[in-house]
């Protein structure tokens, strides 16, 4: 079953929230998330909020997103970024797939897996 229009959109929302949210907050990026989330098969509270609190946020960033595939309630997108904590130049290249879920009105990411992509 496809999805319609407005659910792509949602979607691609639910995905910049996510990407924003490394530059900005981690309060946004966590809109984005599903609040039994995981990334990397570790909670997602232990990885990405952590993370952008330790270490500040991005200062640079590209990012390349595709949806791959989606069902009725269900979405896998594939995302590309070149980060960087440094102004104007990247420091690691990354390679992740996102499942998100429709709950109610909203979609939710609910797994992320990711790599260092040399």
């Amino acid at each position: 079953m496809s999805i319609t229009r407005q659910d792509h959109e949602e979607i691609l929302a639910v995905v910049n929230d996510h990407i924003g949210g490394l530059t900005k907050s981690s309060e946004m990026a966590s809109k984005a998330f599903h609040p039994n989330a995981s990334i990397n098969a570790e909670p997602i509270q232990k990885t990405l909020y952590e993370l952008i609190d330790k270490f500040g946020h991005a200062k640079y960033y590209t990012a390349e997103t595709n949806i791959l595939d989606t069902g009725d309630k269900i979405a896998c997108v594939r995302v590309f970024m070149e980060i960087g904590w440094l102004e104007e130049r990247h420091d690691c290249n990354l390679l992740g797939f996102l499942l998100l879920m429709k709950t109610d009105d909203d979609w939710k990411i609910v797994n992320e897996i990711y790599t260092k992509n040399a």
